[in-house]
């Protein structure tokens, strides 16, 4: 219905449903726009397209449901509708700028609890670009304020609603029909559309391709939605020429084949073909090298490579120089960052895209565990870190993978100072619980080096060596790091001082890896300090892992590696009774190709690096026509696989005997 209303003696039509929803649309539209440019760098490409029709969908429902409001509620609605947006798209890029990964519901687990924990460090990262999200919101306040009638109510017309509800279908089933058309559909995609918008677990890519108001309502449906994994497609490997040394590992398939016959579940059967058909890294000639000696493993928190100074961590310094050291190790970051690159470091899993992986699966059978096989060769194997289970719910999870005992704060006399706790102090606490066992490995988590790393963020070990790090010629956030890299260093050199008293050193092997770069950290900082450009490529992920031990010859390697590497490589250095199908990772010593799996689907190999969000792709030496595709399918395999692992507690069923 058209009211016709008199203003200065002159007639004029007004449409009370239309003018909400251009005030709804271009508000929205608007803050699509500037978290894409923020985001992304970019603005148009074929998917912003489909975001328009989304947005059109979105504002023409919220309009539908103003129009039955007189002018009051309906100013009300649209302002709260635009406000809401707008904030949910500034946490989103705040949520990446301090967290290193965007938001879902789904997998909120660590993040959230950090910003609940951090909420002053949190508001005070919103960079000011930010605050252009809540612009149409601002705008429509000051339009209230001083435009009295902006909107005329009409009262609602039949025909007119139908016609309006048509259109909504209309458009929203034209969306919709972006996902199935080829025209939107980028052929390098690691995921097409249509499956990415049922299951939205690729948070960047979904963001990219769907606009932040539409992945919000994908990511709350998803919620409830049954979460269905795509089927895996198996590719059984080629065959291998022989080689002169027989380095073939031997393993004896019977049980399972077995297994495999009598199984009545269609998703474990796939499963086991899935898994049965992946390839048996070989054996080689660093094949147990380290066998029956003790393993300190231990996950550095925020160890970047700006932690290893000669001079300011010495001991760090040695490690590097004088163990296995690899200059090409990517720490892939996950929803729940520290929580779940621990869990990769311990499992070789990919972690679910759906929720915080290491709470909500931490009852599942783990019979494949970095615990359970040391355990199979007698070793004593305990777990430690100086902070609560308040995050993750450690003592049941590393229970669960075989840990005898996970000693976290409360077992531990771990001093109570201003910020994180010292890493000093949770080593002397630590060892005396393993050091005089026959055969010992243990997992140590460290937490100094946690942000904040502002001014708010001085803790005692900030202050002690604050001496030695203020004439540094870098960002203040970077010495306070590097003053809490001291702490850390300390800790490891009485690690190893300990280990000489007690006769032991080159009996014990330490394997250091990191769970992320320092977060709430601007990358330009780390930039400035660091040895290699971290802005370029995947960089800002690039950080040190290394294996060490007082007798061997050192080594520098480039192969491409990551997290998921870990547990594969350590299996074969200790000749561990392990499958090496269970793994995404790969012994890194083999000649087996590695790659790197992103949260977001990209992807590196020692051929190629892979960007998910374009589908884009940098050649690193030549490779096939069809190697972006083949390994884009191993890489969804992988993800589907994990998943499903997680999700029918896989290994309860292949190891019935445990």
């Amino acid at each position: 219905m058209v009211e016709v209303i008199e203003i200065d003696g002159k007639l004029k039509k007004t449409n009370y449903f239309l003018k909400i929803f251009f005030i709804l649309f271009i508000s929205l539209l608007y803050i699509e726009i500037v978290f894409r440019y923020i985001a992304f760098r970019s603005i148009y490409s074929v998917e912003f397209i489909r975001i328009v029709l989304f947005t059109i969908v979105a504002s023409t429902i919220i309009a539908f449901a103003c129009s039955f409001l007189k002018e009051k509620l309906a100013k009300t609605t649209i302002l709260v509708s635009v406000l809401f947006s707008g904030i949910y798209a500034l946490v989103q890029l705040n949520f990446y700028n301090f967290m290193g990964n965007y938001m879902s519901f789904n997998a909120a687990g660590d993040g959230l609890g950090r910003i609940t924990e951090q909420i002053k460090s949190f508001l005070l990262y919103i960079k000011p670009i930010y605050y252009l999200c809540l612009l149409p919101a601002l705008l429509l306040i000051i339009i209230y304020i001083f435009t009295k009638d902006v909107l005329v109510y009409e009262k609602p017309n039949y025909k007119e609603n139908i016609r309006r509800l048509l259109f909504i279908v209309i458009v929203h089933l034209l969306s919709l029909s972006t996902l199935y058309i080829d025209f939107f559909q980028n052929p390098n995609q690691i995921k097409e559309s249509k499956i990415l918008y049922r299951n939205p677990t690729l948070l960047e890519l979904s963001l990219k391709q769907f606009g932040t108001n539409r992945f919000l309502v994908r990511d709350i449906i998803f919620i409830f939605q049954k979460k269905e994994t795509d089927l895996i497609i198996i590719d059984k490997p080629e065959p291998k020429p022989p080689v002169v040394t027989d380095y073939t590992r031997h393993i004896d398939d019977t049980v399972w084949k077995e297994l495999i016959k009598n199984e009545t579940s269609s998703k474990i059967k796939n499963l086991h073909d899935f898994y049965i058909n992946q390839s048996i890294t070989p054996k080689n000639e660093m094949t147990g090298i380290f066998k029956d000696k003790n393993l300190i493993y231990i996950m550095v928190e925020a160890f970047d490579m700006i932690a290893i100074n000669k001079e300011l961590t010495p001991t760090l310094y040695k490690l590097y120089n004088e163990g296995i050291s690899f200059d090409n190790y990517y720490a892939p970051k996950y929803s729940c960052t520290t929580g779940e690159s621990e869990y990769i470091g311990l499992t070789s899993i990919i972690p679910s895209s759906t929720v915080c992986t290491p709470n909500s699966y931490k009852n599942n059978d783990y019979s494949t565990s970095i615990f359970k096989l040391f355990n199979d060769q007698n070793y004593y194997s305990t777990s430690y870190h100086n902070y609560s289970d308040k995050f993750y719910d450690r003592t049941v999870l590393h229970k669960n993978m075989g840990s005898i005992k996970f000693y976290n704060d409360d077992d531990l006399d771990i001093k109570r100072i201003w910020g994180w706790p010292s890493d000093l102090n949770l080593m002397k606490e630590a060892v005396p619980h393993f050091i005089d066992e026959e055969k010992f490995f243990s997992f140590i988590i460290t937490s100094t080096t946690h942000f904040p790393y502002d001014e708010d963020g001085h803790v005692g070990v900030v202050l002690d060596h604050w001496s030695k790090v203020k004439d540094l010629p870098y960002n203040i956030k970077i010495k306070r790091y590097m003053a809490k890299a001291i702490e850390l260093d300390l800790s490891l050199e009485y690690l190893l001082d300990t280990l000489k008293e007690k006769g032991i050193l080159e009996d014990t092997v330490l394997v250091l890896f990191g769970d992320h770069h320092p977060l709430n950290m601007e990358y330009k900082y780390l930039n400035e300090a660091s040895p290699i450009n971290r802005l370029e490529d995947f960089n800002i992920d690039k950080l040190p892992f290394i294996i060490y031990n007082s007798g061997m010859e050192p080594q520098l390697i480039s192969k491409t590696a990551s997290t998921f590497d870990i547990l594969p490589t350590i299996a074969n250095l200790f000749d561990l009774d392990y499958d090496p199908r269970y793994y995404v990772g790969k012994d890194l010593f083999s000649e087996e190709e590695t790659i790197v799996i992103f949260t977001t689907g990209s992807w590196i190999t020692d051929k190629v690096m892979y960007y998910s969000g374009d589908g884009t792709y940098k050649l690193l030496e030549e490779v096939d026509d069809d190697y972006i595709s083949k390994t884009n399918q191993r890489v969804n395999n992988y993800f589907s696989a994990s998943q499903q692992t997680l999700d029918t507690d896989y290994f309860k069923y292949r190891f019935p005997e445990n």
